[in-house]
């Protein structure tokens, strides 16, 4: 995330958040992302937020352990998920050895990331994972703004760091960090700005 700026951000909005965002919203990408992995697999979150994603991959069976850089959406994550492993962790040097995850869920985190470090932390989820491991990530399509800091009505005026990309643009990112994609799509929220979400299945290759 860009500085501490965003994470700050999130300790503040955490309980306002999981007012307006409980609801599981990947709901068919669940399934897709657990039948690509097969079976009980070791499974990394990056950017866990309230929990919301952990309830689902743990009921589908996955070993999940989540990470964020937020203590306050980790309090709330354990609360609502108490069998759920949550660390705090910076994205950009994860602490875990080589090969220890079978796949990644990062949805609607790795945004926050400067598009300048983006291919770093993909170099670290990469290390983390088994050759082959299986990845799903989201990131909001862009429209009018390439990246930078954002305040939010709906986030209490809070400036937060978002980076927005174009299907193509992040397909670059992620065939430079070494992942095959495997499936794509975008999905569209239901609400005022009707966000759209570019969807990536991807593979571990190199």
């Amino acid at each position: 995330m860009k500085k501490d700026t965003t994470v700050e951000a999130y300790d503040k909005i955490a309980e306002d958040y999981r007012n307006r965002n409980s609801d599981p919203f990947y709901v068919e990408e669940y399934g897709t992302f657990c039948d690509l992995l097969g079976g009980k697999k070791r499974v990394l979150e990056v950017g866990c937020g309230i929990g919301r994603d952990a309830a689902e991959l743990i009921a589908k069976g996955c070993a999940y352990t989540g990470i964020d850089a937020s203590w306050g959406m980790l309090a709330l994550a354990r609360e609502r998920v108490p069998e759920g492993d949550f660390k705090r962790m910076d994205f950009r040097k994860l602490e875990f050895s080589d090969d220890d995850f079978d796949g990644f869920w990062a949805a609607a985190s790795l945004l926050h990331v400067p598009k300048n470090e983006v291919c770093a932390v993909f170099s670290e989820i990469k290390r983390i994972l088994v050759p082959g491991g299986i990845g799903f990530v989201s990131v909001k399509e862009k429209t009018n703004m390439d990246e930078g800091f954002i305040r939010e009505e709906k986030a209490g005026g809070i400036e937060r760091y978002f980076s927005f990309y174009d299907k193509d643009e992040f397909e670059t990112v992620l065939k430079r960090s070494g992942f095959e994609i495997l499936r794509s799509h975008k999905k569209q929220e239901n609400d005022p700005s009707n966000t759209v979400w570019l969807c990536f299945f991807v593979k571990k290759i190199r």
